[in-house]
């Protein structure tokens, strides 16, 4: 076997990594979105704006920050903005875009933000040990780019 194959058993535990990671991830955004009917691009675009740029960045910093390419995020934007939940406004000198949390985008997110909290207590963070938490914290920490 090549050095840079990946055996039966390795492939497994990558296998129960991501049905791991996609069950927890599946189940927070399904209660989130039931609860609140925002979708998990509503909520990352929403929470990005208020953590990153208290309530505004550029389009392309917001699309940077969510991996998007600015084609994806423009139409997320436009079904967003027509529910009233962002604004966006053109910058001046060919600066790009800014995009804007509205009030009712706030509300949605306030909204959101204790549910999705609940869920990840409920669906992963009871469910670790204190030595999970230190593989985990580690695992993430050795992986970063």
């Amino acid at each position: 076997m090549n050095i840079n194959e990946v055996n039966e058993d390795e492939m497994r535990i990558w296998n129960m990594w991501k049905g791991s990671f996609k069950r927890i991830f599946g189940l927070v955004v399904k209660e989130m979105s039931e609860h609140t009917g925002l979708s998990e691009g509503d909520f990352g675009v929403l929470d990005r704006l208020a953590q990153l740029g208290d309530g505004k960045l550029r389009q392309q910093e917001l699309a940077d920050s969510m991996d998007w390419d600015k084609s994806r995020l423009s139409h997320h934007l436009t079904r967003m903005e027509k529910r009233g939940l962002i604004l966006r406004k053109p910058l001046d000198a060919n600066r790009g875009v800014e995009v804007v949390i509205t009030s009712v985008g706030k509300s949605a997110l306030n909204d959101a933000l204790p549910i999705v909290s609940r869920a990840i207590r409920k669906h992963f963070l009871d469910k670790l040990t204190d030595q999970d938490i230190e593989s985990i914290t580690g695992l993430a920490e050795r992986t970063k780019k």
